[in-house]
């Protein structure tokens, strides 16, 4: 019985020293889309850090079984956070989020299985939504509207499997209504 227990123990152990590996990337390389150490036959699980010339961490990824699994970081050469995305056995999965240099928000891209499904949301370096679009198997599928940086509606138009179809509208940076029609016929006022 203790020899199963500490058979247990050093397994365990084992598997968590090899989650906390942390791999430069030059110490890997890609077969068939699987990451490995090199002069490795297993496929890599741990934390996989990509750097520049200088030495700066520009990405910082983790993988399970030779696959992205887990967060995914890239920096700006500042060391802030660019994008932080999420990744399941090899397929990004939940919200990516991108940011300006300055740590505000820039984007933010749902991904479901690998494939961009919900409502994308972009902003200007303000904080003010820039454009919101609903997306469907990582097509537009649903209504756009873009706004103009004062926070005001620019236009909106619906698409169907990224098609535009039906009506556009048009507004100024006032806010008022300058043209509406069919997306390639729309006149203003």
């Amino acid at each position: 019985m203790k020899k199963l227990l500490l058979g247990l123990f050093l397994l365990a152990s084992a598997l968590s020293f090899a989650a906390g590996r942390v791999l430069r990337d030059k110490e890997a390389e890609f077969k068939d889309g699987v990451v490995y150490v090199k002069g490795e036959n297993k496929a890599y699980t741990g934390t996989l850090e990509g750097y520049n010339e200088r030495g700066v961490l520009e990405a910082r990824k983790e993988f399970k079984n030779g696959k992205m699994d887990g967060s995914s970081k890239i920096f700006y050469p500042n060391g802030k956070v660019l994008s932080e995305a999420t990744f399941k056995d090899g397929n990004q999965v939940g919200v990516q989020k991108d940011y300006y240099e300055d740590g505000k928000i820039k984007a933010e891209l749902p991904y479901k299985n690998d494939v961009i499904e919900g409502t994308m949301k972009e902003y200007y370096p303000n904080g003010k939504l820039k454009s919101n679009i609903s997306m469907k198997n990582g097509k537009r599928d649903g209504l756009e509207k873009i706004y103009y940086e004062n926070g005001k509606l620019k236009y909106e138009l619906n698409y169907k499997n990224g098609e535009p179809y039906g009506n556009m509208k048009l507004y100024d940076e006032t806010g008022n209504l300058v043209g509406e029609g069919p997306y390639f016929e729309v006149t203003t006022k």
